[in-house]
């Protein structure tokens, strides 16, 4: 690994190295949790919902990782000695292409390391989906092997960057609301009504349509955020009414759309999480 690279996984301490002596396995509920999703999604990766779920899951699981311990000298590039850790890799003969491999219970791990005859040379460090992902980037390999010897399942980086869009996320302002990409379907249908319309907002210069789930609700709601840098009074009584109008044949019977802009604090949390649909762009090259 880079040693110029500064988010590189290093210890000095052990802080970050897991013991199976100290340190348990994920709790069972967890990881039947995760198994069950995984499962579904394998079995139908085409439904949403199922990709959904699985992504939902996957961003909360911590995973446990093979890596080779070794001693960290003095150098130009890396003043600090101590302990490196190089992450495992491994070929998955499916496609002969080099993977981490990931874990989610160490009982697991350690029966499957016990087979590669490398038990030994090998700990395990736990590290959630977006560190994993980060570090796989600097190894040049093309992805993790989720459960190796028992799923098999490869996520390779271009799929994660894919599938971190359809991340479901939460933020919190005293009560709580969650946010999430919703059907990819009925959301089309709603982003190719309100285009038309944005291109003749000048100050619309960015919007978004996501799912809303707000305190109370059981349901979620679909939401378009725009980043409007115009006159309030005008968004409220005309622009929003008038985009709510025109996409009220494509949202499911019995549903309304909410509109806000980026200036609200839901807002804030989509801007800093999702990417929009329409950007405006300048001169005659407008989307």
């Amino acid at each position: 690994m880079n040693d110029e690279d500064k988010r590189i996984v290093q210890v000095e301490n052990g802080d970050n190295s897991v013991s199976q002596d100290n340190k348990k396995s994920l709790m069972q509920l967890d990881l039947v949790r995760f198994e069950k999703r995984l499962q579904e999604f394998m079995a139908n990766p085409q439904n949403t919902t199922n990709e959904m779920e699985f992504v939902s899951v996957l961003c909360s699981t911590l995973f446990y990782v093979p890596v080779m311990v070794g001693r960290q000298q003095i150098s130009r590039n890396s003043m600090n000695p101590g302990l490196k850790m190089d992450i495992a890799t491994m070929t998955f003969l499916a496609d002969g292409n080099q993977y981490v491999p990931i874990f989610s219970d160490i009982n697991r791990m350690n029966e499957f390391l016990k087979t590669t005859g490398r038990r030994t040379e090998l700990r395990p460090v736990l590290l959630n989906i977006s560190e994993l992902m980060y570090q796989v980037k600097k190894i040049n390999v093309v992805g993790v092997l989720i459960e190796p010897g028992k799923f098999n399942f490869p996520l390779s980086t271009e799929y994660w960057s894919y599938l971190e869009m359809s991340r479901p996320i939460e933020a919190s302002m005293g009560d709580n609301f969650k946010l999430k990409i919703m059907p990819r379907d009925i959301t089309s249908r709603i982003e190719d009504k309100l285009k038309p319309k944005l291109r003749w907002q000048k100050k619309v210069k960015r919007a978004w349509v996501l799912g809303v789930q707000l305190p109370g609700k059981d349901v979620y709601e679909y939401l378009t955020i725009l980043e409007y840098n115009g006159d309030k009074d005008k968004f409220q009584g005309e622009i929003a009414r008038k985009l709510a109008l025109a996409v009220r044949d494509a949202l499911p019977r019995g549903k309304d759309l909410l509109i806000g802009t980026t200036e609200d604090f839901v807002g804030q949390a989509v801007i800093e999480n999702f990417t929009p649909f329409y950007v405006r762009k300048s001169g005659f090259l407008r989307r």
